[in-house]
């Protein structure tokens, strides 16, 4: 296990396919896995400008810490901005979706409650 990951260390994987979470999508592998817990699991995401995620529902508890750029979150029929500090809750079952309105980067952290099951669309390949 690695405990100290530096910008150096992280790899990311950018999705521009139709199936994908939305176009300008990026994450890495798990930052936070199964080799330091099974309670949770973590990445880090990102959305290059004008990128957004189509309106979706997930299977799982996510929240996301917003570290720099500016957009919108769409949570159900309410929206509300998205800037660096910003902590954002989604519970299972509730379709949201995000924009990036800025210029550069949405960067962010996410927390998946269960963990995030290696092999699914946003890890690498073994």
């Amino acid at each position: 296990m690695k405990y100290v990951l530096a910008p150096a260390d992280i790899t990311w994987k950018t999705f521009e396919s139709p199936t994908s979470p939305g176009i300008g999508f990026g994450f890495t592998p798990s930052v936070i896995g199964s080799d330091y817990t099974d309670g949770f699991s973590a990445q880090l995401g990102r959305i290059g400008p004008g990128g957004r995620s189509k309106p979706h529902v997930d299977h799982y508890n996510h929240a996301f810490y917003f570290i720099s750029g500016q957009g919108e979150v769409t949570i159900g029929k309410r929206t509300w901005p998205l800037e660096p500090g910003t902590v954002v809750k989604i519970p299972t079952g509730l379709t949201h979706g995000f924009t990036n309105t800025g210029d550069d980067d949405l960067t962010f952290f996410v927390v998946y409650d269960p963990p995030y099951v290696a092999g699914g669309p946003f890890e690498e390949e073994a």
